[in-house]
């Protein structure tokens, strides 16, 4: 029993490993097949991308100007609330002089009625009356106009309480108004930020669909059709073995190199004396993997390589360039000898140079994992010169820095 036990054992870890090896190089098989259908449904995916990103940023401009619009709206009602604060304030200042005016008259007629000539002429009028009757509207005569005097000043007080009443009001309305303002103000900063965050990027949205419409012309171009699979059944590609300079003359100013996550350079600049007029070539044979200006405005080219010496592909950058040379086209294939551009310093440079990056991916590629996209790439990078690895081992340059070369 035992003994059965053993060999079904046994047997249960080939089929495991056998089906295991199996399952690889499935998986491999389907990695490495690349179809031209898969560049066409990435270019419809971008197409819809960026009409739904268009949508968002129409969205939010139109979100940005409604803001603007009621904090217009919110300035000129207190504009006009600040006028009728000034005027209610007017017409306090004119009923309260009213009030002074009326109490003064008064005043002055009960100081006239009751000190005349040392006389009470108050009481002189009233029992001057010839009879009971002419007594009693004589005293109501003078009451009527102490309650006169008393009924208006009364309205004019009443009216300050009003006016008072309604500054305090519109101080409120003002304070909510501002607090508005404020908010609105603070909304369009925010509205602003996500429209950036939607026009910006490593690589937006419309170089992407540019470079996969690019991608798509030219591997129709070579053949290929949309269930073919790139590099079997169509668009076949050679391999090289070595990898040159990429200018005639030349010198490096900074390495490639890898301190922490905040310090890092992907490339090697070079220099030349040449300045502008400075040819670039490929470092080996290979194909136009991506060709774009970057956020900050440098022209851009990337080329896939295979090196058959190693067995591996590799996709170097060059950035920087002045210009590109005519015709260059995504999916082109190129030379060593194929000049690419001209050195240049276009986009965020500080002199005249190539940045050169060369990594051990296929850039824009679904079978690569690490470097299927753009974005992918500018994250894996790094990680691999971190762990050593180092152009410098593919390309014979001079040791350290500025020391010249004449000669690919």
């Amino acid at each position: 029993m035992m003994k059965i036990a053993k060999r079904f054992l046994v047997v249960s870890i080939i089929v495991g490993l056998f089906y295991s090896s199996f399952s690889n190089v499935n998986n491999v098989y389907a990695a490495n097949n690349v179809t031209l259908g898969y560049y066409e449904q990435q270019l419809a995916n971008y197409k819809k991308k960026a009409e739904e990103t268009r949508k968002a940023i129409n969205k939010t401009e139109s979100e940005i100007r409604s803001s603007e619009g009621r904090i217009e709206n919110l300035k000129n009602e207190t504009a006009t609330l600040s006028n009728e604060i000034k005027k209610l304030n007017e017409e306090i200042e004119n009923y309260k002089k009213s009030i002074e005016e009326k109490l003064s008259q008064s005043r002055q007629v009960l100081e006239y009625m009751q000190l005349s000539n040392d006389r009470n002429v108050y009481l002189d009028y009233v029992f001057k009356a010839d009879s009971i009757t002419d007594l009693i509207n004589r005293s109501y005569t003078i009451q009527e106009l102490m309650d006169y005097n008393n009924r208006t000043v009364g309205e004019l007080e009443q009216i300050i309480k009003d006016n008072e009443k309604r500054q305090a009001e519109i101080d409120k309305r003002k304070e909510k108004i501002k607090q508005t303002q404020t908010e609105l103000e603070h909304n369009i900063v925010s509205l602003g930020e996500e429209k950036a965050v939607l026009t910006t990027g490593g690589v937006d949205t419309a170089s992407q669909i540019k470079m996969y419409e690019e991608l798509v012309n030219a591997y129709k171009k070579r053949g290929c059709k949309t269930n073919d699979i790139i590099g079997v059944d169509c668009a076949v590609q050679g391999g090289t073995g070595i990898f040159r300079r990429p200018t005639t003359t030349g010198y490096i100013t900074q390495e490639q190199y890898y301190n922490n996550a905040n310090s890092y350079h992907r490339a090697v600049d070079i220099g030349s004396k040449n300045g502008r007029r400075e040819k670039i070539y490929p470092i080996a044979d290979g194909t136009i993997v991506a060709k774009y200006t970057d956020i900050y405005g440098a022209l851009v080219l990337a080329i896939e390589h295979y090196n058959i010496t190693d067995g591996k592909w590799y996709t170097s950058l060059y950035a920087h360039m002045s210009s590109y040379a005519p015709g260059l086209k995504i999916g082109n294939k190129v030379t060593s000898n194929q000049y690419i551009g001209y050195m240049g310093d276009t986009g965020y440079s500080f002199g005249i140079h190539l940045h050169m990056e060369v990594i051990p991916c296929r850039l824009n590629n679904p079978s690569d994992r690490n470097c299927y996209s753009l974005n992918a790439y500018l994250n894996y990078a790094p990680k691999v010169i971190r762990n050593g690895f180092n152009l410098r081992k593919l390309i014979s340059f001079p040791k350290g820095l500025y020391n010249s070369w004449y000669s690919r």
